[in-house]
């Protein structure tokens, strides 16, 4: 693992879970951004291992230390816990596909939303399935899916803004790089 790419996937990380831990909208945070960022630039399978680590340990510390009186005992895992790692896994390997639209502020936005709607789409599915909240069948799905509207335009928000963000800076340092690179060989 390079030194800049651990930077990278560290950065990732404190955002992450800097963006779950201090007060914010439900959902408006930097996770799928890092996801698709990861995937898209990092590439490798480990940088995923490590932001879904950073997201882990975000949601320990959300759930037994945040909302520890919501229940009793320690609490490994969240409500829908597979269903929601299972679509962040996928944002980031699908993010693998489209390295070529890394340059591509279209493609970025096509990557963000899709990604926002793959995460609505599993996760609430996710929350239907655990039987606790909705009946299972096709009103209570669909009953799941309308709850969760608000949570889905503040997903899409937070989406797009971080990723604008992420790649944005890596533009930036880039073109600064680049740029200091030819103004050095110059001289």
């Amino acid at each position: 693992m390079e030194r800049k790419e651990l930077v990278i996937t560290l950065l990732i990380v404190v955002a992450l879970a800097a963006s779950r831990l201090i007060p914010h909208a439900p959902n408006f945070t930097s996770t799928l951004a890092g996801l698709i960022f990861g995937g898209a630039v990092l590439r490798k399978g480990i940088f995923a291992l490590f932001i879904l680590a950073g997201y882990y340990i975000s949601d320990l510390v959300i759930n037994n230390i945040l909302y520890a009186g919501d229940h009793t005992g320690f609490q490994w895992t969240s409500q829908s816990f597979y269903w929601i790692y299972m679509a962040m896994i996928l944002v980031f390997l699908i993010s693998r596909m489209f390295t070529t639209q890394i340059q591509n502020p279209f493609g970025i936005l096509a990557i963000s939303l899709s990604s926002s709607v793959l995460f609505f789409l599993m996760s609430n599915f996710g929350v239907w399935m655990e039987k606790i909240i909705y009946v299972n069948n096709i009103q209570g799905l669909s009953a799941c899916y309308v709850a969760a509207l608000p949570f889905f335009s503040n997903e899409v928000a937070a989406t797009l803004f971080f990723t604008c963000i992420f790649f944005g800076v890596y533009w930036l340092y880039g073109s600064l790089k680049n740029q200091d690179y030819r103004t050095s060989t110059a001289a």
